[in-house]
């Protein structure tokens, strides 16, 4: 019998934006049986699944929510503050003071605490002055403003174009790499990975080290490497200003109350907050259970 505690979908809801797309289509969905789907979700509320691209999230959340109602699943709203293991169970004491025996434990605590911090960023700065884009939802605040967005991925540019939509005055975005693609990613390999893992337990880890590093590959060629073709247009060229191949030498807060920021290529520029667009990290392990 599985028991939900916590607070299902917490991340989505108070760590993105509310104008947030998307980059899975409607044939991703949460059910294994393939029967509480997404796409019967929007079929059952008139809509043609075809026409939901790119999917906002909070037509995702409705989803999630109708769900939950579908599979019977009532979330307990407590926290577990501690685990411990006796005699092969699972012991789990709660906030509100209750305790669970359990044989298997599932850990789903979302992505938030494992926000990638540089070091030279609360070294160099104090924290007012910069945001992980975990942390960044709402972006009235920064209209007018001058934005440095450390990172080059999806959520660098997705932040770029919310930060334009809401009127920042300039936004530079720097990162290391080579310039990613806006082109849309061709995720029907993974149908076939899907498959051998519900036929063959195991089949991944059993296979040849260099095979497994090639679908891992494949997987950063589609997810990182890409990004979605619908934020081209909202990246205007005089405000969002990219900056390849380059890293933040040094940044300081200066005596004008603006923070100077100076890059490897030697250019400088005067900015009013840092966007840490530096993705995550998992840090924790716990013999036995499954994160």
């Amino acid at each position: 019998e599985p028991l939900v505690v916590g607070e299902p979908m917490g991340f989505w809801r108070g760590n993105m934006p509310e104008r947030m797309l998307l980059r899975s289509g409607t044939d991703w969905h949460l059910d294994a049986d393939c029967i509480d789907t997404f796409e019967a979700f929007l079929l059952e509320r008139g809509v043609d699944p075809t026409r939901v691209s790119p999917i906002p999230l909070q037509t995702f959340l409705d989803y999630t929510d109708w769900f939950c109602e579908e599979k019977q699943i009532q979330p307990r709203p407590s926290f577990v503050t501690h685990l411990d293991v006796a005699d092969g169970l699972f012991i789990a004491s709660l906030d509100d003071g209750q305790r669970l025996i359990a044989d298997a434990v599932v850990a789903a605590p979302g992505i938030a605490r494992f926000a990638v911090i540089p070091e030279w960023v609360p070294a160099s700065l104090p924290n007012y002055r910069w945001t992980h884009t975990c942390e960044l939802v709402r972006f009235d605040e920064l209209s007018g403003a001058r934005i440095l967005i450390v990172g080059g991925r999806q959520s660098a540019f997705e932040w770029a174009a919310l930060l334009a939509e809401a009127g920042a005055a300039s936004i530079y975005v720097v990162h290391r790499h080579d310039p990613p693609s806006f082109e849309a990613s061709d995720w029907e390999f993974v149908n076939e990975l899907i498959d051998n893992t519900i036929r063959i337990p195991g089949w991944f880890r059993r296979l040849p080290a260099a095979e497994r590093e090639g679908i891992s590959q494949r997987f950063w060629a589609e997810g990182r490497l890409k990004l979605e073709p619908w934020l081209t247009p909202r990246l205007p060229e005089h405000v969002v200003q990219r900056r390849s191949r380059t890293a933040v030498a040094s940044c300081r807060e200066s005596t004008s109350g603006k923070i100077d920021v100076t890059l490897s290529s030697g250019e400088q520029l005067m900015v009013d907050h840092v966007v840490l667009a530096t993705g995550y990290h998992p840090h924790h392990s716990v013999p036995g259970i499954i994160w």
